[in-house]
């Protein structure tokens, strides 16, 4: 069972969020985040990841680390659009209960026209789907200089990012 859980875990801001397929619309069951105030001249973007590999052990343990390779596709007016990059992830599980998985990545969500650099922890409890916030530590190309966070909600081997990126 944790096992199965860890694996939900894995997909981690690389990967995890939408039970669906990548072509079809899909149904949030977790709420999602407010939008930024209209004052705000923030960016946001919505874009799903769908996990193709990860090297997470068999058996998790404190401080067992893994890495997370996914494909990044265009999300608008809610449903997935074309494939625009990939995404890779490094993770360490930073707590192992028999109930729950904390783990810290460290995440580059890249495009055709640059990266976007991301950090942040993500509590999963329960059977998902489950969310976490990350801070965007910087950027190339379009993206250089980027500041903001990416907000997930992740199940099974789908994420959906919304990134807000500050002006």
């Amino acid at each position: 069972m944790l096992r199965f859980r860890a694996r939900q875990l894995s997909a981690a801001v690389t990967t995890a969020a939408m039970a669906m397929t990548v072509t079809g619309a899909f149904a949030l069951t977790a709420q999602a985040a407010p939008a930024p105030k209209a004052e705000s001249k923030a960016k946001v973007l919505n874009w799903l990841a769908h996990k193709h590999s990860d090297s997470m052990p068999r058996k998790l343990r404190k401080g067992g680390d893994w890495t997370s390779y996914a494909y990044l596709y265009d999300i608008k007016k809610g449903k997935v659009g074309k494939k625009i990059g990939d995404a890779t992830a490094h993770c360490s599980a930073v707590e192992v209960t028999p109930h729950s998985v904390i783990a810290q990545c460290q995440s580059v969500l890249r495009t055709d026209h640059g990266s976007i650099t991301v950090s942040g922890t993500v509590d999963h409890r329960g059977n998902g789907p489950y969310g976490g916030d990350a801070a965007i530590t910087g950027g190339t190309g379009k993206y250089e200089d980027a500041e903001g966070q990416v907000e997930a909600v992740f199940h099974g081997d789908y994420a959906k990012l919304r990134i807000t990126l500050d002006d």
